[in-house]
């Protein structure tokens, strides 16, 4: 089942934050070569199964609807929803998320 995937505001912010930092390390290639990573990502999330894992933090919140896709060092964190999959949060592995899934999650 394919799903239509959209952007939280917050998850557009990082979006285009983190392509920021791309462009600043790399120029224009190296920030394409991000916004290509970045759909091919979105694209697996739209034809992801509803049965992948969840989130133990957001699950003791009753939140089992939220998943999370990493690829290399980034995490896409999204409800998979019945006709969409809304993106709350994209962020590097290194950055510490309790807080900031429980907000964006809720608030989604």
């Amino acid at each position: 089942m394919s799903h239509a995937v959209l952007l939280t505001d917050g998850a557009a912010r990082d979006l285009d934050e983190l392509y920021a930092e791309a462009y600043d390390r790399g120029g224009v290639a190296h920030a394409d070569h991000f916004l290509d990573r970045i759909q091919v990502c979105l694209g697996r999330i739209a034809e992801e199964a509803p049965t992948g894992g969840t989130l133990p933090e957001l699950h003791r919140l009753g939140l089992d609807d939220a998943r999370v896709l990493r690829d290399g060092d980034l995490r896409f964190v999204y409800r998979l929803r019945i006709a969409d999959a809304l993106v709350v949060l994209i962020a590097h592995e290194r950055r510490s998320l309790q807080s900031l899934l429980q907000r964006r999650t809720l608030d989604s």
